[in-house]
């Protein structure tokens, strides 16, 4: 049994010393080679548009003559915009309806001129793709179609979107993949086969981004040049896989968000976090004695292990203001667990029992109201990030992340260290655990009883 106790609190200080490293401000992180793969890890803290900055974007439903803005519509804008934004690779994007008719878009992280530029340009156009029928003439690519003068002979909506991508021709410069669904590849092939020697202009919103000459009939497959960079056809790519907007959309306003709020606020929140740490400390320390130092050790264990998950590169947290109270709130409810457990282990201890006992039976009895206390916060937890959006996701996950790891170190931290008091002098002075006037019973190890009968070698009598 010991040798089992001695592995447990090995593996806690190894865990717990693997988390402070983690959370060490100077960590350089974890960069080798092992064998073919190259380990590239950096623990860092991603953090939302209040902590660092980024940019703000407020659009308005621009519909052409006699399209209505519905609410249908706006919605479906938000999402398409949303999906669009994922691919950008911005971290925690928010995309809001303000309104009837607005959309609120913040990016954390998009800071300087080119990723703004090339950020709008991503979700605040419409994205609707044209192959447009434009007989003898050859539209040079960058020019604007004139409205009604061509045929527009299929849209983006036939585009099969799992066969577009970024492909790169002979002269390795980036070119646009598209594939048809049957229903494109059918009237595009009887289109092209009908009219080969004529030209066939392809227009994103308006403007040509090629103009070929039709050589042959083309069915389900085709591919998009240009003088494209990487970059811009990759934007394309975003746009033709998720749909155009189903209503137009303008810039009503544009504004870099700075981060010197929001630093301000984190030096607060830090604040509040160290004298709400320092006062959970000096009760649990005043009023249970040794026990309070127990759990003020766990305590701190739970602070770097749930710092160290959120540098985590696996883990999906972007912390906020709103996800830093998260964190602090959890704290309260780390060491509400070890309150429950030491008033029945001192409930235990008056009615007699041994400190030995008195600790597993605390354990024992305490675990169904830490159990249902937590479970009903993770309930909570769940209902918040599956209807908010934002910075209340970013809450109910780091609140929700630290009250699991509040459940580790209350029931597998604590426990072991006490047990390892158990082993110690201390176990005989009631004091020290909260409860006076009383005389802890001696944990005694059993002995074998004394031989009954006659002894002796080979049964004979002595």
């Amino acid at each position: 049994m010991r040798r089992a106790e001695s592995l447990t609190l090995l593996a806690i200080v190894l865990i717990v010393a693997v988390a402070g490293w983690i959370v060490w401000p100077g960590n350089p992180g974890i960069h080798m080679t092992i064998g073919r793969t190259d380990v590239d890890l950096d623990f860092q803290v991603v953090e939302g548009l209040d902590l660092q900055g980024g940019l703000q974007v407020l659009l308005e439903a621009n519909p052409p003559a006699g399209q209505d803005i519905t609410t249908e519509a706006m919605a479906a804008a938000r999402s398409v915009i949303e999906r669009r934004i994922n691919a950008f690779g911005t971290t925690e994007p928010i995309i809001q309806l303000q309104g009837q008719n607005r959309i609120v878009v913040e990016m954390p992280g998009v800071k300087t001129p080119d990723e703004r530029d090339r950020a709008v340009a991503l979700f605040g156009e419409t994205g609707l793709l044209e192959f447009v029928d434009t007989g003898s003439e050859s539209p040079a690519p960058g020019t604007t179609l004139e409205p009604g003068k061509y045929k527009t002979v299929l849209t983006g909506a036939r585009l099969d979107p799992s066969a577009v991508a970024v492909s790169f021709d002979q002269r390795n410069q980036p070119q646009i993949a598209f594939g048809w669904d049957a229903e494109g590849s059918r009237a595009f092939g009887e289109f092209t086969g009908s009219n080969v020697g004529k030209y066939l202009a392809i227009v994103l919103d308006g403007v040509v981004l090629s103009a070929p000459r039709i050589n042959d009939r083309i069915t389900d497959r085709g591919v998009i040049s240009g003088r494209f960079s990487l970059d811009e056809a990759r934007d394309i790519v975003t746009k033709l896989k998720y749909g155009a907007l189903p209503i137009p959309v303008k810039v009503v306003q544009q504004r870099e968000v700075g981060a010197t709020l929001g630093q301000d606020s984190v030096n607060r929140s830090v604040t509040a976090g160290i004298v709400g740490l320092g006062v959970v400390l000096a009760y649990m320390l005043i009023y249970y004695r040794l026990p309070g130092v127990v759990a003020g050790v766990a305590l701190i264990s739970y602070a770097l292990l749930t710092l160290a998950l959120f540098k985590n590169p696996w883990a999906p947290v972007t912390l906020t203001l709103a996800g830093i109270a998260g964190f602090i709130l959890s704290i309260g409810m780390a060491v509400d667990a070890n309150i429950l457990i030491f008033e029945r282990m001192k409930e235990e201890l008056r009615n007699g029992r041994t400190l030995a006992s008195a600790v597993e039976t605390g354990f024992h009895r305490a675990w169904d109201s830490i159990r249902d206390s937590n479970f009903s916060t993770l309930i909570t937890c769940a209902i918040l990030f599956y209807f908010g959006s934002g910075m209340i996701r970013g809450f109910a996950l780091t609140l929700a992340l630290g009250v699991m790891m509040s459940l580790f170190t209350a029931v597998v931290v604590t426990r072991a260290l006490m047990r390892l008091l158990l082993r110690t002098g201390a176990s005989r002075v009631p004091a020290l655990f909260g409860v006076s006037g009383i005389e802890l019973p001696v944990d005694r190890p059993s002995r074998p009883s004394a031989p009954s009968g006659p002894t002796g070698f080979l049964g004979a009598n002595p």
